[in-house]
C-alpha cells in the first residue's frame, strides 16, 4: 500500500507528456469550442499530475483542486450549452493554470534536490515542463494583445490571429527557430517575443545547462 501511495511522487514524466499532448492537441485541432475545452482539460491533468510529483501541502492540493474543477465546469458547460466558449475565458483559465503549476513544480524540484542531494532525470523532466509552460503563458499573452489592441496579432492579417498559430509561434520564438512565417504587428507584440526569445535562451543555457551537467545516472545493486 505504501508503494501504491508513492506512486507518482517526485515524478513529472505524466505532466511533461500531458502538456505536451495538449499544446500537439491545440496546434492540429481545427478551431472549435470542444477543441479548446479539450485543451484547457489535458492542461488541468498536467496541474494535477504536477501536484501529485511536488507533493506541496494537503490545503495548496485542495485549493489547487477546487480552482481546477471550478475551470473545468465553467468550460464543459459553455461547450455543451452555447455555440461557442468565451476565447478571453479560456485565456484566463490557461494563464492561470500555468501560473499555478509553474511555481508548484519548482517548489517540489528545490525540496527534491534538497532531500535527495542529487539532481535525477525527474528533475530535468520537471524543468521541461516548466520551459513549455512559459511557451503556453506567452501564447495566451499573444492572444491578450490582440484582444488590448483590438486589431490583429500578425502581420499577415486577422485570419491569422487563432490559438493554435498563437502557440506554434510561441514555440519557434521561445526556441529561437525564426521560421519568419508569422510577424508580430505591434510594438507591445514584438516586445513580448523579443521578451520569450530571451527568456528562453537564458533559462536553456542556465537552468537547464546546470541541471544536465549535475544529472546523476540512476544507481543498480551489485
Amino acid at each position: 500500500m505504501t508503494q501504491i501511495r508513492e506512486m507518482g511522487k517526485e515524478r513529472y514524466g505524466l505532466a511533461l507528456t500531458l502538456i505536451l499532448a495538449s499544446m500537439v492537441f491545440i496546434m492540429a485541432s481545427p478551431d472549435g469550442r470542444w477543441a479548446e475545452v479539450i485543451a484547457l482539460t489535458l492542461q488541468a491533468f498536467a496541474l494535477f499530475a504536477s501536484l501529485r510529483a511536488a507533493q506541496p501541502s494537503f490545503h495548496l492540493r485542495v485549493a489547487c483542486g477546487v480552482l481546477i474543477s471550478l475551470v473545468m465546469v465553467v468550460a464543459w458547460t459553455q461547450a455543451s450549452f452555447g455555440d461557442t466558449v468565451n476565447s478571453d475565458f479560456v485565456h484566463i483559465a490557461t494563464v492561470a493554470l500555468v501560473l499555478i503549476a509553474t511555481p508548484v513544480i519548482v517548489w517540489g524540484l528545490i525540496r527534491q534536490v534538497r532531500e535527495r542531494g542529487s539532481i535525477t532525470v525527474h528533475t530535468m523532466m520537471g524543468v521541461l515542463c516548466i520551459y513549455l509552460l512559459m511557451s503556453l503563458a506567452f501564447a495566451s499573452a499573444f492572444a491578450a494583445v490582440s484582444q488590448i489592441d483590438n486589431a490583429a496579432f500578425f502581420k499577415q492579417g486577422p485570419d491569422w490571429d487563432s490559438v493554435n498559430n498563437y502557440l506554434y509561434y510561441s514555440l519557434t520564438t521561445i526556441t529561437t527557430m525564426g521560421i519568419g512565417d508569422l510577424t508580430p504587428n505591434t510594438d507591445l507584440g514584438r516586445s513580448l517575443t523579443a521578451a520569450e526569445a530571451l527568456f528562453g535562451q537564458i533559462y536553456l543555457v542556465t537552468v537547464v545547462a546546470v541541471i544536465v551537467a549535475n544529472l546523476k545516472p540512476k544507481r543498480t545493486n551489485g
